[in-house]
């Protein structure tokens, strides 16, 4: 596709507007959404350590955000000649916590000294810790940021994240980090003190967002906007990264955002959780291939495929399920099964049931803005009981162990439509279909109850002084 094509198509997008997605019904306890029992637990987890030694086990972690709004009252603070109430409350909760936060080793004695009698100057302890001079806090990556304090060492989320994964995936386990490419020497150097310290044999590498993916930026009157004769364009999205996950080589790939990793000593149920959806994952998958190998041997499947119906809530049909071109083609696709959160009023996505291709419904991670605003579909999302915290465990192969392309389910039509600023013009672009929502939305898909205690995502610097990023 040409640049002149791709102009095109995209201010198409922009001028039908963002795509609103139909809800059925937000999938619920026995409904969409299975709760497994202490002994279910037990046996899902039995299956997968059972297994783990014979799989090649990938961790996919996107891991490119930026530290900086974790800051965001650190910078009104100091930008500001008369900061709000609310940034003024944050300040002296971070200045009078500030010895419970891992980064308090790394201060210079002579500042702990002047935090402790009251004799610090606000705004420069603030440039410190955000300034390239200082920490840099506030444009190194999120996952470069001290997390966890562990005596006198301190561990940032890259290490946390492997130190936790092998514990799931053995020695053995790779992981890879979709990063900011600037800061690859640094990350590369606090993972391999990491391994030298623990003396863990893992395997790690990096990608990066495809700049070639990057959207148009178009102006109010729906024309591609051009600064000094240079064509601006914006990251698409972290739905481009579908073309880093597909370079995962893995039997399964496990996801999770960078920010979300607990403190050693709060993470047992965590690890646990991962192992139970990863075994209930291989189960389903089992299963599958049961019926797949059945049909293309010519031998009777309808027994095999009615209970699979029943056990997951396919919502296949009895036409469907004697069928075996038909069955073929619902099964044999990548498999995901996607923990979900008991929803506390967390901001995000959540798990719905959705009408999909050729009318299947479907289970699908929504995001609130691609909700329409009739008040059915918004009563819908008020009664929602549960929400995504980006746990999702990934199938990649079909019944013959051939990596499938990930690029022929995703569905296109689930892009957004994002409104910002540049220079003070507001502007428009194409996000693409989100990672985890049209990006795997031809994905056969099963949402599965996890504690709350195995979310613990970082928004501002003030999360990391909550239970689960402090020692027991």
């Amino acid at each position: 596709m040409n640049l002149t094509e791709k102009i095109e198509r995209q201010k198409v997008k922009i001028e039908k507007g963002n795509p609103k997605i139909e809800l059925l019904g937000s999938c619920r306890s026995k409904n969409g959404i299975t709760i497994l029992n202490s002994e279910e637990i037990k046996n899902a987890i039995q299956l997968y350590d059972s297994k783990v030694n014979n799989l090649d086990i990938s961790f996919f972690i996107p891991s490119s955000g930026s530290g900086s709004r974790m800051f965001g009252a650190a910078y009104d603070f100091i930008n500001s000649d008369n900061p709000c109430e609310e940034t003024i409350e944050f300040i002296e909760h971070l200045i009078n916590s500030i010895e419970s936060f891992a980064f308090y080793n790394k201060l210079p004695e002579a500042t702990k000294d002047d935090l402790k009698t009251g004799a610090i100057n606000v705004e420069e302890f603030l440039k410190l810790i955000l300034n390239e001079e200082g920490f840099n806090f506030g444009n190194r990556p999120k996952g470069l940021i001290p997390f966890h304090r562990y005596g006198n060492f301190i561990i940032n989320p890259f290490q946390e994240h492997i130190l936790q994964g092998a514990e799931i995936g053995g020695d053995k386990s790779r992981f890879h980090f979709t990063i900011n490419a600037g800061f690859e020497e640094q990350i590369k150097h606090s993972i391999k003190i990491l391994r030298e310290i623990t003396g863990i044999n893992f395997y790690f590498d990096f990608s990066v967002q495809d700049k070639a993916s990057n959207s148009i930026a178009f102006d109010e009157n729906g024309d591609a906007l051009y600064d000094n004769g240079e064509l601006i364009s914006r990251p698409a999205g972290h739905g481009t990264l579908i073309k880093n996950l597909n370079a995962v080589q893995a039997d399964l790939i496990l996801i999770r955002n960078i920010d979300n990793v607990q403190h050693h000593d709060h993470a047992k149920k965590s690890v646990e959780s991962r192992k139970m959806l990863a075994g209930a994952l291989l189960e389903f998958q089992e299963k599958v291939f049961d019926i797949l190998r059945r049909i293309d041997k010519n031998e009777t499947f309808l027994h095999q495929a009615m209970q699979l119906n029943n056990t997951y809530d396919l919502k296949l049909s009895q036409e469907d399920l004697l069928d075996a071109d038909k069955i073929k083609s619902i099964l044999n696709r990548p498999s995901r099964i996607c923990g979900m959160v008991r929803n506390e009023g967390q901001p995000g996505g959540g798990p719905f049931w959705v009408k999909g291709e050729n009318g299947y419904e479907t289970r699908q991670i929504v995001e609130k803005s691609q909700i329409s605003t009739k008040s059915s579909q918004l009563t819908m999302l008020i009664k929602s009981t549960h929400f995504n915290p980006v746990e999702i465990i990934c199938a990649p192969k079909n019944y013959k162990g051939e990596k499938f392309d990930f690029e022929d389910f995703r569905d296109d039509s689930q892009y957004f439509i994002v409104n910002k600023t540049h220079k003070g013009k507001a502007v428009k672009f194409i996000e693409q279909p989100g990672l985890w929502n049209g990006g795997m939305a031809k994905w056969n898909t099963l949402f599965y109850e996890i504690g709350n205690d195995c979310f613990s995502p970082v928004k501002t610097v003030l999360d990391l002084l909550k239970p689960l990023h402090r020692n027991a």
